[in-house]
């Protein structure tokens, strides 16, 4: 039996939400997760071969890896996030950066950085390198990758400090 676009969204959306939700920290990351999943699912739609499995089980693992996807990239803004609390000690979720900065906003302020300062906070933190993977990629040592991270950290954090004031 083969499945069209709107009949896997009539038949699974709702769920594939319900899913989103209990995974996800808010229902504004559970309507992202639900709407990627979605998405990634219709786009493979035209290749899937029911003979190989069931349509059902294919939707899920789908939904599984966007939403393992989804919380990687939550653990890699929240090592970036502790990286500039730990620039300036003292800071709590009450001081002068709130906590719970969007991912927008995060983006937002990165892109305002010079083209070498988003390169080194996306290989550490976007792509999950070490130092020496950085400075592999740039072509440098891990220890001037080390420093360009730490300077990209300090501007980063005076960008989000400036548009909180």
């Amino acid at each position: 039996m083969s499945l069209s676009a709107s009949e896997l969204c009539e038949r699974y959306a709702a769920r594939v939400y319900h899913f989103a939700s209990m995974v996800a920290g808010s229902d504004l990351e559970a309507e992202d997760l639900a709407q990627s999943a979605l998405e990634r699912a219709l786009r493979g739609l035209p290749h899937f071969d029911n003979r190989k499995g069931d349509v059902e089980a294919w939707l899920w693992r789908i939904v599984v890896n966007v939403a393992r996807d989804a919380g990687r990239a939550a653990a890699r803004r929240q090592r970036l996030w502790e990286r500039l609390v730990q620039l300036r000690p003292g800071w709590t979720s009450n001081d002068d950066i709130p906590l719970g900065i969007s991912n927008e906003r995060l983006v937002e302020a990165i892109r305002t950085l010079t083209p070498r300062q988003r390169s080194v906070l996306a290989l550490r933190f976007g792509a999950d390198l070490d130092y020496g993977g950085v400075g592999a990629a740039l072509g440098t040592s891990s220890g001037a990758a080390a420093v360009a991270t730490h300077r990209a950290l300090i501007a980063l954090r005076r960008k989000l400090l400036e548009d909180t004031r």
